[in-house]
């Protein structure tokens, strides 16, 4: 059993008279009082709130899912695949037309939210990219947000085998006494097919070097992936170093002055008749739809996710007027960008067979559940080549578009032609009997929307991805699912590759790039990178939150998510996510 320092272990009477309480009884919080209330018990809830309590606040996080501190399928790295709906609200995903498609949408449903289920993929993004976000919103810089990635990250270097089987470093890049414990797997995955994927990956990418470190980031490269894990050498396990596990279970951590109600969910937020956020009204969808009030003193904080903080704004009446009156609800702020701009990464990915010969070594294609152990990230000239990529970058001009779109794609524009930022991630991974290539835009253009279904309290969001709906978007990803059989094809990886074409067979050798097209919208699913639906913009270029992250048109209600980032990054977004959280609850404090 994995030992937690709140209700599940035998604490000293020191520990346990200031633990936090973690309880599916709601009797503490109806009609109490708290500083804080925070929508959502994930990866920014649990930080903000720890933060927040850390100063002597009282805090109450309101979390949907359970709270599963001894489940295997979440503090056991590699056995994250056995959870199957437990944490994950698996929601379904919409085409234009209403039909459904046929994935569904990952996200975390329990304490930790996303980073009890992700696959803790954990490298940063560039100062670029950063700098990018600070020229829109004041404080949010590189800079800002550096010393945040420090704070929150506790690196464990790579042991000599480790350096010797694949694993780098570059310690500049990286916490040392930070919480959330990054490090390499023991034992390393597939040494001998990383060596072979960087071997084959400049030869399909011209231009693109292997280096020792991705968050020693200076745009493209290609490196063994480190993970947030950390190996307990007692149990012989990697166990997941998820937000829970790091700020709210261990004995250090614990607050008398924070509250997690488990398995209740936040229906909207109360307001006076200043618009000043009061409260909020939750539930227990099992119970039907009766709801609850929790009063906030100081602030209410919406960190429910990209998918969720939009539509608990919905209803509470803040939102497009074409939404709110769909469903009789009164509009008490008009903010048109609520649930727009949603953002994520089109994926998919091709396998070839291994020769016969070598089924059985481990070192080259295993079953272990630790997602990307080689990633390169790709620019428009490594993707393309020099003469056509000058060529697209002539074509990506921007059309006639709302200054909301107008905003988001300039500076996408901005950062894959005049920063040559990675515009593909190109996986190296292997799985029993094949290696594969999974692979997807990084920034890509196409956006879609999520809104409330309908005025029920609890029912799921309408999720409409729109992935690939743009000609860029498809452009790059056909061309990156033609390298992949480059890959595959090359010599490097011909020394141990039976067939190249074998997953899809549907796409071979002569296929055309029609063919790559249709199979990509029939395959590619959300890399589970979500975010922008409540955008830090300006009010009038879609906006929904200011760079103090509080809702236009209200007081005392900020967003302290994912969801407020306008555009994507070119990173797995936990350094991010921290980052934000972070400097929210500084915002808060101050």
């Amino acid at each position: 059993m994995f030992a937690v320092a709140v209700a599940f272990t035998v604490l000293s009477s020191a520990v346990a008279s200031r633990a936090t309480v973690i309880t599916t009884d709601r009797s503490a919080v109806v009609d109490n009082t708290f500083d804080y209330i925070i929508a959502g018990g994930g990866l920014t809830g649990i930080t903000v709130a720890n933060k927040l309590s850390a100063a002597g606040n009282s805090v109450l996080i309101i979390e949907a899912g359970m709270n599963l501190p001894d489940e295997p399928g979440i503090y056991d790295a590699e056995r994250r695949g056995e959870l199957g709906t437990t944490c994950n609200w698996k929601y379904t995903a919409y085409a234009d037309d209403g039909s459904q498609l046929p994935w569904k949408i990952d996200s975390g449903k329990c304490v930790g939210g996303s980073s009890s289920i992700n696959g803790m993929v954990w490298y940063r993004p560039t100062k670029k990219e950063l700098d990018l976000l600070g020229d829109v919103n004041d404080g949010w810089s590189w800079d800002d947000l550096k010393p945040y990635m420090e704070e929150i990250e506790g690196f464990i270097p790579p042991t000599s085998l480790q350096e010797a089987q694949g694993a780098g470093y570059d310690s500049s890049a990286h916490g040392s006494n930070g919480p959330v414990k990054v490090s390499f797997p023991t034992p390393m995955r597939i040494p001998y097919a990383q060596s072979l994927y960087k071997d084959a990956i400049p030869i399909v990418f011209p231009g693109l070097n292997v280096t020792n470190d991705l968050s020693s980031r200076e745009g493209s490269g290609s490196a063994s992936n480190m993970w947030a894990i950390s190996y307990d050498s007692v149990a012989n396990i990697n166990r997941r170093s998820s937000a829970a596990y790091s700020l709210l279970y261990p004995a250090s951590e614990q607050r008398s002055t924070l509250t997690v109600l488990t398995e209740h969910r936040v229906a909207s937020i109360v307001f006076d008749s200043n618009m000043t956020a009061t409260g909020v009204l939750f539930g227990n969808p099992d119970e039907g739809d009766t709801l609850y009030t929790a009063i906030a003193r100081k602030e209410v904080l919406l960190a429910a996710g990209s998918l969720q903080s939009a539509p608990i704004l919905e209803r509470s009446g803040i939102g497009a007027s074409s939404v709110l009156s769909s469903f009789n609800i009164t509009q008490l702020v008009d903010l048109a960008g609520v649930g727009l701009n949603l953002g994520d990464q089109p994926g998919t990915g091709a396998s070839a067979l291994v020769q016969s010969s070598l089924m059985s070594n481990t070192s080259l294609i295993d079953g272990r559940n630790l997602f990307a152990p080689v990633i390169s990230l790709v620019n428009l000239k490594q993707l393309f080549g020099e003469a056509e990529a000058e060529t697209i970058k002539d074509d990506l001009v921007l059309p006639t578009i709302s200054l909301s779109a107008k905003a988001r794609l300039g500076a996408i524009n901005d950062q894959i032609i005049q920063d040559e930022m990675p515009i593909v991630e190109f996986v190296g991974e292997s799985y029993p009997a094949v290696m594969t290539a999974i692979f997807w835009p990084l920034l890509p253009f196409s956006k879609g929307h999520v809104h409330i279904a309908s005025a029920s309290p609890f029912a799921d969001p309408i999720v409409t991805p729109r992935l690939l709906s743009d000609s860029f978007d498809v452009k790059f990803a056909v061309k990156v699912a033609r390298k992949s059989r480059e890959l595959f094809l090359s010599a490097p990886l011909q020394s141990v590759i039976a067939d190249a074409y074998a997953d899809p067979s549907t796409v071979g050798p002569n296929a055309t790039d029609a063919d790559y097209e249709a199979w990509l919208r029939q395959t590619s699913f959300a890399a589970s990178h979500w975010q922008g639906s409540t955008a830090m913009l300006p009010r009038n270029k879609g906006g929904v939150v200011d760079h103090k992250l509080q809702v236009y048109g209200t007081n005392n209600l900020r967003v302290v998510d994912v969801g407020v980032l306008p555009s994507q990054v070119t990173c797995h977004t936990m350094p991010v996510a921290y980052s934000i959280a972070l400097k929210a609850a500084d915002l808060i404090l101050n």
